[in-house]
């Protein structure tokens, strides 16, 4: 079982972008393995925004993997925001 960490900055949408960290779900590592991730953006232009996406399967480099993901936040003011990039690698159970 384990997990990955992830973070980064949402699409610059309505004269803002929001910041976004989290943790994915705990799965085993067996091939093609996903992780569900959530959360909630940062509070910029007053506001937040909720996010819900499945990571792509596991990509495997030197023993260790990591995930691909993309999704779409929340309406909020009337308006979303973009994010994708990679969660940290998994080395035998650990992170970096």
């Amino acid at each position: 079982m384990h997990f990955h960490y992830y973070l980064g900055n949402t699409s610059y949408n309505d004269g803002h972008r929001h910041r976004y960290q989290g943790m994915t779900s705990i799965d085993n590592d067996v091939p093609g393995h996903v992780h569900e991730m959530a959360g909630i953006t940062s509070f910029e232009d007053g506001h937040t925004h909720n996010y819900k996406s499945v990571t792509g399967p596991a990509i495997y480099a030197n023993g260790m993997h990591y995930h691909m993901y993309r999704g779409e936040t929340s309406v909020a003011d009337r308006h979303i925001h973009n994010y994708d990039g990679n969660t940290s690698f998994n080395f035998n159970n650990g992170w970096y």
